[in-house]
């Protein structure tokens, strides 16, 4: 499929995937993952600048963690955290995310 044009503000992502959980795009939110799915590919997201502010949690949304690599400790000259995404929590509190390790990840090999 060919990629959409450029937006005029930030950046259109891809070939990130989601661990601990699926993306129920009807929904537009998380939902439990099938059973024997592990990580799933997650859809192109566009990021856009916004001005920094303090983040208090918002209600049905889950502050998922994305990583560069499946190793989520990483070191101290590679650190494996880059940013946290905003995602709909669905049916489910933002704590059983938390509690699932539910996180975003750029890359599936070390």
């Amino acid at each position: 499929e060919a990629p959409p044009a450029p937006p005029a503000d930030g950046a259109l992502i891809r070939g990130m995937f989601l661990e601990g959980a699926r993306w129920d795009g009807d929904a537009g939110s998380l939902a439990d993952p099938r059973p024997m799915e592990l990580v799933v590919p997650f859809p192109m997201v566009h990021f856009r600048p916004v001005e920094r502010q303090k983040k208090a949690g918002r209600p049905g949304v889950y502050s998922c963690p994305a990583y560069m690599y499946p190793v989520r400790t990483g070191s101290r000259e590679r650190p494996s955290y880059t940013v946290s995404v905003d995602l709909k929590s669905g049916a489910f509190d933002p704590d059983h995310w938390v509690k699932r390790g539910t996180a975003l990840l750029l890359a599936l090999a070390t």
